[in-house]
């Protein structure tokens, strides 16, 4: 068996095994390869079509390497592997072997079709390994698909190495038993040769003795003078009749004779005589060569066997080359029979050709068997196919050089060339026969091996597939059951178990798996109790904490922040993420009052509680005041861990502290300008006589001043009663056309000159219930507002209409809402069905947005300034707010600077049905 004959099955063997593992691959865990369900068919059908093709070619089955179909078989089964794997999901390494390796199968396609076949079956071979190396990647993520890849490859191994050792062994046992019977047969034939003049010897013999018992006397004149052939022999007529009345001569007798003889067409006879065997009668020779008869005879007459010829029974035999003839040569001594010399009178000549016919009667007896007769000067004789000539004179030149037999296989042919010699004790060879027959027995042998042998390593390759999986599966299933658990455990939940039972080794670890399961299912329990506990610890803290109003700043033993609050980000004005992790030195600076740098205390906590009053420097140089209180964070072990700081923001405080101030210098005021005229008034009543009209204008100013002292003290009272809760109101069904036309005559009756103060009230405008007093007070306050802030002479339009009851819930913006005790929310609820909106508008200075932003707040002056025009306690707006809020209702503040003001006082209506 050749080697690239061998070469060629152990390529087609490793990629049909190739073929058959990613085919297993796809079938048993296709989830390793890819989850697409397209791709499994196609990888499936495209590993089947290659280790079909590879099957058909490695077992001979197709005629040729270049079969057709074939190649285009394992063409589509490429382009299929190649397209299921572009989902792919075993990994790029994997995949980058797979694309390789089908790409050398590609190579590989298009080397064969050009008909190269070591090259394709080089590259085949490196594309199979390229597969296999692919499909041993994709096992590595699975124990059981590894341990099933490892298992199957051993054995497909043995099978691989097995069958190409066996075909090796057999192929050549074959082939070496074809060349043994070949080699014998060619030495047979070539001994043939040498021993063909043993036929006609006998024969020869016979010949000689006739001649020289019929033509004794004309022997015996030839010998002792060759030109007697012409001399006349008249003994000779009777013996050769038809030659006329002129006797024959010698040489026409012993030719009549000798013609005679030659019954035989294959040979030729010849009577040589004289000393220099000069040739007297002939036959035959002319159909051994029809146009040099008298040539070839000459050159078989000058043969060293022809010289070596010796009475009584010294005949030779050889085989001879004449030209491009090759003939078996026997020649016979005639001796006469009285003369007891060894000197011969005569030679006889047998001569044999050895030509087609020779060899075609040789190889009668085996239909397949050529032979040919070869020289340096080429072919001479041949019978059947043969190899090709020059095969054929390569191989005479070596058996003609070395003198032994050479083989060769040619042409699907095993030739096996012997040399022949011109007698049996020669050792120089002059020719050689070359034994010929057709491979066709060893092929077939061969072929019927190789399909032997892929039917086996078919059945193997199934069989090792099948105990490959089976014990991976065995293997593999415990552990795969094990993974699940795991990944379940991993993904939360805890109850799983692998419940894995099995006396080796995985069911010892799948019951050490559950109990290790158990345990952590236990102690995560305790642990996600104990963390929902310290969860809902730490959100209560995080809550109290971020809802602190005060800032709250912790560091640890470095200085670093690591708590900073809401309130802390507002105050200090740095966003928590961007504080985080920094020195606090760097986030805030505090100055104590005294000027001291106090982040140095920042920096670095202090082991003990300290508190002090300082000023939080700011970037726009404005500093917040604030009272600064440390504590102590400590570690397990009582080591310093950091510190915390809580600000608290005293602006509110201090400016409580300067509205205090500036109230009790109003209330002073306020009260002492009544006062003053009450005493004023008193005392020149007590010291003067004067008279009535006088007295009675003293007693108006102390009545009015008194009414203003009552109406301060009332006002104060109504707030500190609102600010603790506890409104005394009187509320009564009030018309609202009444009470606005009461407070547009009390105002105008004030004045000498009326100021143009308008009242617009709405048609059927639905009552309210109020506290009289003190919706009469609000009014007031609102026209008193806007006579104080409205150019002489400017109109004031006191309005009232019904409006939508969701104007109650609508705010300015200044928290001005209604008020949240339990009166107010019913007085809300009963407004549902329709609200009273009561407005005074004047076109005064107005009110910017800042103003307007602060208007209905506490102890706010529309003109703060020293020199204001209008005294006040800054109350009356705020007095306004809050008896709409006690009410259920709402106030409202339009303005526009220069142009005017609208304050209105929104209130629930009386439902009709409960109307007067």
């Amino acid at each position: 068996m050749s080697s690239s004959a061998q070469f060629h099955f152990a390529a087609e063997f490793v990629t049909f095994l190739a073929a058959a593992a990613g085919l297993a691959l796809v079938l048993l865990r296709s989830e390793l390869v890819s989850r697409a369900g397209w791709a499994k068919p196609m990888m499936a059908g495209g590993f089947i079509a290659i280790g079909t093709a590879a099957f058909l070619q490695g077992s001979l089955i197709v005629s040729s390497d270049y079969d057709h179909f074939a190649l285009v078989l394992r063409g589509v089964g490429i382009i299929a592997a190649l397209a299921g794997s572009f989902s792919w999901t075993a990994g790029p390494n994997a995949r980058a072997f797979l694309w390789v390796g089908l790409g050398l199968l590609a190579g590989a396609l298009a080397i064969e079709a050009n008909r190269a076949s070591s090259a394709a079956d080089a590259l085949l071979t490196a594309g199979a390994v390229g597969i296999g190396i692919a499909v041993l990647y994709v096992s590595r993520r699975s124990i059981a698909a590894r341990v099933a890849a490892t298992a199957a490859g051993a054995l497909l191994l043995l099978v691989l190495v097995l069958s190409l050792a066996l075909s090796s062994v057999l192929s050549s046992t074959v082939q070496r038993e074809a060349f043994q019977r070949l080699n014998g047969r060619a030495a047979q034939e070539a001994s043939s040769v040498t021993k063909s003049t043993n036929d006609v010897v006998t024969l020869g013999a016979v010949y000689a003795t006739l001649i020289g018992r019929t033509h004794t006397d004309e022997v015996l004149r030839l010998a002792q003078d060759a030109n007697a052939v012409s001399q006349p022999d008249p003994p000779c007529a009777r013996l050769v009749p038809g030659l006329g009345s002129a006797p024959p001569t010698i040489g026409q007798c012993i030719q009549s004779d000798v013609g005679k003889l030659q019954q035989k067409k294959s040979l030729a006879l010849a009577y040589l005589a004289g000393a220099s065997d000069a040739p007297i009668a002939q036959a035959g020779f002319e159909g051994i060569a029809p146009t040099g008869a008298t040539a070839l005879l000459l050159a078989v007459a000058k043969s060293p066997v022809v010289k070596e010829v010796t009475c009584p029974n010294g005949y030779r035999t050889s085989v001879e080359l004449v030209g491009s003839r090759a003939m078996s040569v026997a020649a016979i001594p005639v001796c006469p029979d009285a003369a007891g010399t060894p000197v011969a009178l005569g030679k006889f000549l047998v001569v044999s050709p050895l030509n087609d016919a020779y060899l075609n009667g040789r190889s009668q007896d085996d239909a397949a068997l050529s032979l040919a007769l070869v020289s340096r000067a080429g072919v001479l004789a041949h019978y059947g196919d043969q190899p090709a000539t020059k095969t054929l004179r390569q191989l005479s030149d070596q058996v003609l050089t070395s003198g032994t037999s050479r083989s060769q296989t040619a042409n699907n042919r095993f030739a096996w060339a012997q040399p022949v010699f011109r007698t049996p004790d020669d050792t120089t060879p002059i020719m050689t026969l070359v034994a010929s027959t057709p491979t066709t027995l060893f092929d077939d042998t061969r072929r019927q091996l190789f399909r032997s042998l892929f039917l086996i390593a078919l059945g193997g390759t199934l069989l090792a597939l099948l105990i490959a999986s089976l014990v991976g599966e065995r293997i593999g299933a415990g552990l795969r059951r094990l993974t699940l658990a795991a990944g379940s455990i991993q993904a939360g939940d805890f109850s799983v178990r692998a419940e894995v039972v099995s006396d080796d080794e995985v069911g010892i670890l799948g019951a050490a798996f559950d109990s290790m399961a158990a345990s952590i299912e236990e102690k995560t329990t305790a642990l996600r109790q104990a963390a929902d506990d310290e969860t809902r610890l730490r959100n209560r803290l995080e809550a109290v904490v971020a809802g602190m109003g005060e800032a709250l700043i912790a560091v640890d033993a470095h200085g670093r922040i690591t708590d900073f609050n809401q309130a802390a980000e507002e105050l200090v004005g740095v966003a928590a993420g961007d504080a985080f992790e920094r020195p606090a030195d760097q986030v805030l600076r505090l100055i104590s009052e005294d000027g001291d740098d106090l982040s140095g205390r920042l920096r670095k906590p202090l082991p003990r509680r300290w508190s002090a009053a300082a000023t939080l420097a700011q970037s726009n140089d404005a500093g917040v005041p604030v009272a600064v209180s440390a504590g102590v964070l400590r570690g397990a072990g009582g080591e310093l861990a950091g510190g915390v700081f809580v600000l608290r923001d005293l602006r509110r405080e201090r400016e409580i502290e300067r509205m205090k101030t500036e109230f009790l210098s109003h209330v002073g005021h306020e009260l002492r300008t009544p006062l003053a005229g009450v005493l004023g008034h008193a005392e020149i009543l007590t010291r003067r006589q004067l008279p009535a009209a006088q007295q009675r204008v003293s007693h108006e100013e102390i009545l009015k001043s008194g009414k203003r002292l009552e109406r301060i003290v009332e006002m104060l009272e109504f707030f500190a009663s609102s600010g603790a809760g506890r409104v005394p109101l009187r509320p009564e069904h009030l018309q609202v056309r009444s009470l606005v036309d009461d407070a547009v005559t009390r105002w105008q009756s004030k004045f000498d000159k009326p100021p143009a103060i308008t009242r617009r009230v709405a048609r059927s405008i639905p009552d309210v219930t109020a506290d009289r007093r003190w919706l009469t007070a609000s009014i007031d306050e609102l026209i008193d507002n806007a006579l104080k802030f409205s150019p002489n002479g400017s109109r004031i339009t006191v309005t009232a209409a019904e409006v939508d009851p969701q104007a109650i819930h609508s705010g300015n913006g200044n928290g001005s809402g209604p008020a949240s005790n339990g009166r107010a929310r019913g007085a809300r609820v009963r407004a549902r069905r329709g609200a009273v909106e009561i407005s005074v508008i004047d076109r005064g200075k107005g009110m910017s947005p800042d103003e307007r932003e602060l208007a209905f707040s506490d102890f706010v002056q529309g003109d703060g300034s020293d020199t204001r025009r209008y005294g006040g306690l800054g109350l009356g707006l705020a007095l306004v707010k809050r008896v709409a809020e006690a009410h259920g209702g709402s106030v409202h503040c339009e303005s526009t600077p220069g142009k005017g003001s609208k304050f209105s006082i929104v209130l629930p209506a009386v439902p009709k049905n409960r109307r007067r």
